[in-house]
This record gives structure tokens, sequence and C-alpha cells, in this order.
């Protein structure tokens, strides 16, 4: 029996959101208030910690965004038929704002700013509409709703590991926000393959791999495009690799293995490449 889902969500909720995001965004250029700095001396390492209006915004548009796709899929049908919990479908949404909102941040405002926000909007759009189908698994579009959402992960994490090395932000924020970064991506993507499941076991593996690679990799003279291909093929490398793990009721796959292995070759390979020609 085919879903009579429709396919889209409420258009009024929807661009009431994407509006509401990207307001936030532009305060950041309008409104200014006095930094606040905190010293903290951790080990004997010190950590100036600053905390200032765009602080501020960026917690509030996770926030907003976290709150507002809640919103947005309480219009789904299913919603009403049976009890769903739509916590892990606010994950790439939040994470979606948030680097998009950071890696804009990085330009200087003017015609190119505004362009970047309209792409952002766009690809916001792209991201809670897949969130929204994704829902339903008996929907027909759950298939392009998944690798919809795989792919905008993927390269989301590239972007944030891009833009982290550009800013040079410290060893000892990077890591951090890497390796939960690439947490959020593994365990929401192995969600939408295998419906019910998390995989916190093997995430807590990508988790602490990406971690130790941003480290090894920080004060290495890589460009940032370099630094992200690195840290982008291991982690989907890793998401691959789940579907030839054993299991119940079959072993291991070694044929799974032969894409990973690929991934790895091109991104790697790639970073390579341009460290060599840059």
């Amino acid at each position: 029996m085919e879903s009579s889902t429709p396919p889209w969500p409420n258009l009024n909720r929807l661009s009431l959101l994407i509006s509401t995001i990207l307001l936030a965004y532009t305060l950041t250029h309008f409104v200014s208030i006095s930094v606040l700095q905190f010293n903290l001396s951790l080990l004997g390492i010190y950590f100036p910690i600053r905390i200032n209006f765009t602080t501020l915004v960026t917690w509030l548009v996770a926030g907003l965004t976290a709150s507002g796709t809640a919103w947005l899929l309480q219009s789904h049908p299913t919603i009403n038929q049976r009890v769903i919990s739509t916590f892990g479908h606010w994950l790439l949404p939040s994470l979606t704002a948030l680097v998009l909102m950071r890696s804009i941040n990085l330009l200087n405002f003017g015609i190119a700013w505004w362009i970047a926000a309209l792409g952002s909007g766009l690809l916001l759009v792209l991201v809670l509409s897949a969130e929204y189908i994704a829902l339903d698994g008996s929907s027909p579009f759950y298939p392009l709703a998944e690798i919809a959402i795989t792919g905008v992960s993927i390269v989301l994490f590239l972007i944030l590991a891009i833009s982290l090395h550009a800013a040079e932000a410290r060893l000892f924020y990077r890591v951090p926000i890497l390796s939960l970064a690439a947490l959020m991506v593994y365990t929401r993507v192995i969600n939408l393959r295998q419906p019910g499941k998390w995989a916190l076991t093997q995430a807590s593996v990508s988790f602490l791999i990406i971690g130790e690679l941003a480290a090894g990799f920080h004060y290495w003279p890589i460009g940032s495009i370099v630094f992200g291909l690195v840290l982008t093929g291991p982690l989907y490398a890793l998401v691959e690799v789940n579907d030839a793990l054993p299991n119940q009721e079959h072993g291991l796959i070694p044929e799974g293995l032969l894409w990973p292995g690929l991934i790895l070759i091109l991104s790697w390979g790639g970073g390579f490449f341009l460290s060599t020609v840059s």
C-alpha cells in the first residue's frame, strides 16, 4: 500500500523558518555588543574565551533551527497516526544552519555575502524537505531523501573542516568540533539506512579517528581544502564500511570494502595533488 503522505512540508511554516534563520544571519552585521572575555588556564595551557554578539546569535540559530524543525515536522500526517520521535531529524538542519552561518560570515558583507546567503537558504530548504520526507519510511520519495541527506551531511562536514582551518581555529576548539560533527553525521546517515539504529558504538570509532586526524594534520603546512579532504574522505569511508560489517544475518562482506577504499584513495590522492600544485 502506497503512502498518502504529501511529499513536501507546509510551505508557510517552511518559508517562515527559513526567513527567520536568514534574518538571524544578518543581525551580526547590524548589531554589536561589547566583547566579554574570560581567561581560562587548564593544565598550564591558556585559553582565552571571547563572547560577542556573533557567539550569542550562533547559539540562537542552533536552538531556533532545532525547535523550528520540530515545529515543521508536526505538520506531517504520520505524526497524528503514531508516536514518532523527531529528535534525530533535528541534527542535520541544526548542523547545516551553524556551518552555513560560520562559512558565510567569513565573507565581506556585500554582493558575495548576499549570494551566499541565498544559496544557504536554498540548501536549508533542501535539508528540511528531505528530513520531512524521511519521517515516513514508506514514502516512495524516501530513497531520494536518503541520498540528499547523506550528500549534504558529507559536504557540510567538508565545509566545516575547511572553514575551521581557514579561520585558524585553535587545536583545543578544532578537534572537539570536528569530532562531534563526525559523530552527528555518522549516526544520522546510519539511522537513515537502518531505521531505528543509531550505531553509537561504531560512531564512537569515527569520533576518535576523525579527532586524531584533525589533531595530526593541525600543524601540517597544507591548505584548507586539503585539510578538509583528508578528514572528509575517512569519515565517508567509515560510513560506507558500516554496510560491510558482520551482523547476525551475514558475515563480513569483503566486497563492501572496495568502495570505502576507493573513497580514501580519491580523497587523499586529491589532497596530495592539490598540496603539490599549490
